[in-house]
C-alpha cells in the first residue's frame, strides 16, 4: 500500500514489505556499530527505490548520516548545514515513525556534529 502523506506513515513497520524491513534492520545495526558510511549507503538505497512518502523519510535518514560522515571527515561547516537541512526534511513526519524516534536521531546527530563524537541514536536510550 502506497502512503502518499508523510503524517500517515505508521509508528511501526507492519505496513512495510519484509525485504524493506530487513534493510531497515541492517541500517539500524550499522548505525549501532558506528559504521556511518555504510548506514548512509543503506538509507540512500532505500531512498532511491521508494516511491511514496517513505522516499523523503529515507532521504532524511540518508542526509542525517551524511552529516555525521561529513563531521567525521572534519567538515564542520558542511556537516552543520546538512544537519539543518535534515531537520527541515524530516519535519513533516511523525516523531515516532517506522520504529524510529526522529527526535532522538536529530538530537544525537546535532550532538555529534557539534562535538565530533558520541552515539547516533535511533531510539531513546532504554527503549
Amino acid at each position: 500500500m502506497a502512503i502518499m502523506e508523510p503524517e500517515l506513515i505508521p509508528a511501526g513497520r507492519d505496513h512495510i514489505e519484509a525485504e524493506e524491513r530487513g534493510r531497515l534492520m541492517r541500517f539500524e545495526l550499522l548505525v549501532a556499530q558506528g559504521k556511518h558510511d555504510e548506514a548512509q549507503e543503506e538509507a540512500e538505497s532505500l531512498w532511491l527505490e521508494a516511491n511514496d512518502a517513505h522516499k523523503r523519510l529515507y532521504q532524511g535518514l540518508s542526509n542525517a548520516l551524511t552529516a555525521v560522515c561529513a563531521r567525521e571527515a572534519g567538515q564542520r561547516r558542511g556537516s552543520r548545514e546538512i544537519a539543518q537541512r535534515t531537520r527541515h526534511m524530516l519535519a513533516p513526519y511523525p516523531r515516532q515513525v517506522i520504529g524510529l524516534d526522529l527526535d532522538a536521531l536529530l538530537e544525537s546527530v546535532d550532538d555529534f556534529v557539534l562535538r565530533g563524537e558520541g552515539p547516533i541514536l535511533l531510539r531513546r536510550q532504554g527503549h
